[in-house]
């Protein structure tokens, strides 16, 4: 295992560090990162505006390809925050040099993990009533479980591939699901807060962002079309009319599928994060790389 060119400090980190940690790195790659962002947002956003406005297909749609087209997006993120991070890379490398058959497989894989575990979800969103009880009790068991267990695939081939673990990786694997295991609740946990803090963020962007738009440049998206929608006397009708645009109309859809991918960087990484914490605080990593810097003081000619 080689620690001789980490970027961040091996310091055990809560929920809100990890989350401060990808929003540092998501402004320190920031052009990078929205450049990843849009080759996938613009089409994601083309397909459910055209879906919505031809075929009047409701918000289950647009979080259906929100959350398929997370997976690839996600995969390319971490990869990349993995490899910066173990000192790898100097930053996201174009998508022409990033490709490979590795990479590419991977993200088969990971397509293919989200799929299983969108089972669930897909019978409480499109199903009736008594295949909703059933998608509640696939979500449960194993949908969580299958998360949490293959939550840090990525990770564990992007270390693999940056030289943090044996390229068998049979003993690191095995290590990452004993910890999984170990620290499962801890784990759902962290995932329940990083998510609730994306949703928070996406609504008030979303929210901000609409605001801004008719203000200044008299673009309706979502308020800007409902007439006295600050009016006490109509407060009833303003709420109904809301919920009707936000789950069905074309610009809205489109404009929130678009946050939601903007917000997803931040969530994703903050997992990549929380997963070597989880190394830190029950594999010793920052003790293994004090005695990698230590060695290197000892032995300067070995360093070199």
């Amino acid at each position: 295992m080689r620690f001789d060119h980490v970027n961040i400090a091996f310091v055990p980190r809560n929920s809100a560090n990890c989350l401060d940690l990808a929003i540092m790195f998501y402004g320190r790659f920031l052009i990078p990162i929205l450049k990843l962002w849009s080759l996938f947002a613009i089409p994601a956003c083309a397909l459910v505006y055209l879906l919505s406005y031809y075929f009047l297909v409701d918000l289950r749609v647009a979080i259906t390809i929100a959350y398929f087209t997370t997976s690839p997006l996600g995969v390319l993120l971490t990869w990349n925050t993995a490899l910066y991070t173990f000192g790898n890379s100097k930053g996201f490398p174009s998508l022409k040099r990033q490709l490979n058959t590795r990479l590419i497989l991977l993200m088969i894989r990971c397509l293919f993990d989200r799929t299983v575990l969108f089972l669930g979800p897909a019978l409480i969103l499109f199903s009736g009533n008594v295949f909703i009880i059933l998608g509640f009790i696939s979500l449960l068991f194993p949908g969580i479980w299958l998360a949490l267990r293959n939550g840090f695939r990525v990770e564990q081939s992007s270390l693999r591939y940056a030289g943090i673990a044996s390229p068998q990786g049979t003993s690191h694997d095995h290590r990452t699901k004993d910890l999984i295991s170990h620290d499962f609740g801890t784990l759902f946990f962290r995932g329940a807060m990083t998510f609730f803090f994306c949703y928070l963020m996406t609504f008030v962007l979303f929210i901000t962002f609409d605001y801004l738009s008719y203000t200044l440049l008299e673009y309706p998206i979502l308020m800007g079309q409902i007439p006295y929608v600050f009016d006490s006397e109509s407060i009833d009708q303003s709420l109904t009319n809301i919920i009707l645009l936000m789950t069905s109309d074309p610009r809205v859809l489109t404009f929130l599928t678009g946050f939601i991918l903007l917000v997803y960087p931040i969530g994703r990484i903050a997992w990549f994060f929380t997963y070597i914490d989880l190394r830190v605080r029950l594999d010793c990593w920052d003790m293994e790389l004090r005695m990698a810097e230590l060695s290197q003081k000892l032995n300067p000619g070995e360093a070199t």
